[in-house]
């Protein structure tokens, strides 16, 4: 049986773990550890939370260690014992260090939701969908000390949905990583010298940290760009606006036109009894707006807002700065 660990921590990554662990053994992979944030203090109380990867773990009575730096020698030393052939990682969160890449047997591979070596990086989701993507891909890599820039295992494209947001998107290319994952690791199995393909550097991009203000919404932008805003930064940091001096968050948004000129000034906007939207101007094209959340309010739906608009002179949605909140 060929020896695995397997690192992650959020959510999303759990569908391959469970693919890992479900089929593994019937393929001759043990799943012998999982290597996870520590936890967190989560919500007004301040309660510990595990990572849902070290949870799943756990509820599986998978060995879990959750070291605060992947770098501390104890935590070196508790790794070296455990053998490893090969280690997964998958949104781990932490910058792997020479001394622990020279561990495993085999090496180290990379679960990456990217066309290598495009979107090099953190958030190749919502950089991708930035940039309005028809298709992306999953690629499988070894892991060196340079930011994705290992030889590449395996690599399969998927198209992305017109709607689709980056934190569904995100979910349906790990879940699909899963048998690709097992493609890979039974390879290393049966040869385990199998270096993979070079990157073409020469090609390589890199994404760009999301930052929480990056969620403004630039209504003097053209529709295009409003909508894969909106789905880049679904469901993090989210996307609002303002209007009769409070911040609004929108939840929910359709793209309604691409090439009508705005005949009104951006961020205008009317309520659309047919499609119980608020339509809103853009510099060119317009938005259907479905679902908001005023601060400190409820998520409500277009029609709701509407009716619960005091003043219908003030029909405009402004932008915002950080600098106001």
């Amino acid at each position: 049986m060929m020896r695995i660990v397997f690192m992650g921590s959020p959510d999303d990554v759990v569908a391959p773990l469970r693919h890992l662990h479900d089929h593994g053994p019937k393929v001759g992979l043990e799943l012998i550890a999982v290597i996870s944030q520590p936890a967190r203090p989560v919500g007004r109380g301040g309660k510990l939370q595990d990572p849902p990867v070290a949870s799943f773990a756990k509820d599986l009575g998978v060995p879990c260690l959750q070291p605060d730096s992947a770098r501390a020698p104890e935590f070196l030393e508790a790794f070296r014992e455990l053998r490893p052939d090969v280690v997964v990682t998958a949104a781990y969160g932490q910058i792997l260090s020479d001394e622990f890449l020279k561990i495993p047997r085999i090496g180290t591979i990379n679960i990456h939701p990217s066309r290598i070596p495009q979107y090099r990086g953190a958030t190749p989701v919502p950089a991708s969908l930035l940039d309005g993507l028809k298709t992306t891909a999953v690629t499988i890599l070894f892991t060196v000390k340079k930011l994705d820039a290992g030889n590449i295992i395996l690599q399969q494209e998927f198209a992305i949905e017109a709607t689709e947001t980056a934190g569904a998107l995100t979910k349906r290319l790990f879940e699909a990583s899963g048998a690709m994952l097992m493609e890979a690791l039974v390879m290393l199995a049966k040869s385990p010298e199998f270096q993979g393909v070079p990157q073409d550097d020469a090609k390589a991009t890199f994404c760009k940290k999301i930052e929480k203000d990056m969620g403004f919404i630039n209504w003097n932008a053209d529709a295009v760009t409003v909508f894969n805003r909106f789905r880049a930064f679904e469901p993090w940091p989210g996307s609002w606006t303002a209007h009769g001096g409070r911040r609004i968050a929108v939840t929910d948004m359709a793209l309604l036109s691409v090439n009508q000129q705005s005949a009104s000034n951006p961020g205008q906007f009317l309520f659309d009894k047919p499609s119980k939207s608020l339509i809103v101007t853009c510099a060119k094209g317009a938005i259907a707006i479905r679902r908001l959340k005023p601060a400190g309010g409820k998520d409500m739906d277009a029609p709701s807002f509407w009716n619960g608009l005091k003043d219908k002179t003030d029909l405009t949605f402004h932008m915002i700065s950080p600098e106001s909140q």
